[in-house]
């Protein structure tokens, strides 16, 4: 990744905070926003155990500092600070062995209710799923399909107050499980009917979802 990568120029004097870490665990590159949250100055390239303590020593960043992780595919987390801010973070390796670490402040958001126990419609429905996945607390998020006329009330009666369920244009029931992992979520599917489970992708539309679904 180098500055002139569309990405970089297009985030990096905006709201997120955005990271490039080495495989040794130091950083290469960093936004404004990522470099005031931590206190690190232009030009610094400390390492990530460094930019803990430091922060530790000042009194300043998360309640409990993540301490070195065990980089997953794609890895999430919530972080509380001492400034009373909620931070989402997600972090995805790179080739090199290094990885990019996204932050994004979610302690103004309120997470969407759908309406429990009721059937959206398909913009409802669709509508919701676009919230939830925009709201990184609903991570990770999966998405589940019945076959077309399917009863809605088998699935109503058993999901959660949380998820939702709306009837698609093409018949199908669309049921939506946000803060559910595959394990879990398949899990779930299996006990409903052997329903059809597609985990959300970072980034990715609920148009774009709904047609991998």
């Amino acid at each position: 990744m180098s500055t002139s990568d569309l990405w970089w120029q297009t985030l990096a004097d905006g709201p997120l905070l955005l990271a490039l870490f080495d495989a040794e665990g130091r950083l290469r590159l960093a936004n404004a926003a990522y470099r005031a949250a931590w206190a690190i100055g232009d030009g610094e390239q400390p390492t990530r155990a460094e930019i803990d303590d430091a922060a530790r020593a000042a009194g300043f960043g998360p309640v409990d500092m993540p301490g070195r992780r065990q980089r997953a595919l794609r890895s999430g987390y919530e972080q509380a600070w001492q400034d009373g801010r909620r931070l989402w973070w997600v972090e995805q390796p790179t080739p090199d062995g290094g990885w990019v670490c996204t932050g994004v402040d979610i302690s103004a958001l309120s997470r969407p209710r759908p309406a429990s126990g009721q059937l959206l419609s398909a913009h409802a429905g669709l509508a919701l799923l676009q919230s939830l996945l925009s709201d990184p607390r609903a991570w990770p998020l999966c998405v589940a399909t019945t076959a077309p006329g399917a009863d809605p009330q088998a699935l109503l009666v058993h999901i959660r107050g949380e998820d939702g369920c709306a009837r698609l244009a093409d018949g199908r029931l669309l049921l939506v499980l946000p803060a559910t992992g595959p394990a879990q979520a398949a899990g779930l599917c299996e006990r409903l009917g052997g329903l059809a489970l597609t985990e959300a992708r970072w980034g990715e539309s609920a148009t774009e979802l709904l047609l991998r679904a």
